[in-house]
């Protein structure tokens, strides 16, 4: 009876620990991947803070590769790779408007993942940006919040 409430409680534990890795990462396509590959052995908080170029991330996966990682395929690599990249990777002063994927867009501007979401989507429906008059006709987001950020936004 004890045994079967010890591995209860470790399976509650891990559990929990999965779901706050999610919670703790933005949303963006290849998150749950990134989630399942990058958190068999340890935590997310281990990765999540890193902010690192694309080429730092994929030695940081092939070395993670050498020790207990083993991906089910190659699309797999890239879309883990991609997620950490877009989403993960440095932090710079400036955005583009035009390139940026909506994870970056959430981290860069301190924005909701739906408002992120809502850029992207005019964008590709709209064409490219061409100033800040232009951003604030996107449906749900605030001109006086992105008047604030207008430094921070390149097009």
């Amino acid at each position: 009876m004890k045994t079967l409430a010890l591995v209860a409680a470790i399976l509650v534990t891990c559990l929990g620990v999965l779901v706050w890795a999610q919670d703790d990462m933005p949303e963006a396509p290849g998150k749950a991947m990134t989630v399942r590959y990058c958190t068999g052995c340890h935590g997310a908080d281990q990765f999540s803070s890193a902010h690192k170029s694309a080429n730092d991330w994929d030695q940081t996966i092939t070395a993670m590769t050498g020790k207990s990682l083993t991906f089910a395929s190659d699309a797999d690599y890239a879309t883990v790779l991609d997620y950490l990249s877009s989403c993960l990777g440095p932090v710079s002063k400036k955005v583009n408007i035009n390139k940026a994927a909506a994870c970056e867009l959430t981290r860069m501007l301190d924005i909701s993942t739906e408002q992120a979401d809502a850029i992207v989507a005019y964008r590709d429906k709209n064409g490219s940006f061409k100033d800040l008059e232009g951003l604030e006709k996107v449906e749900g987001l605030d001109p006086a919040a992105l008047d604030a950020k207008k430094d921070m936004i390149t097009f």
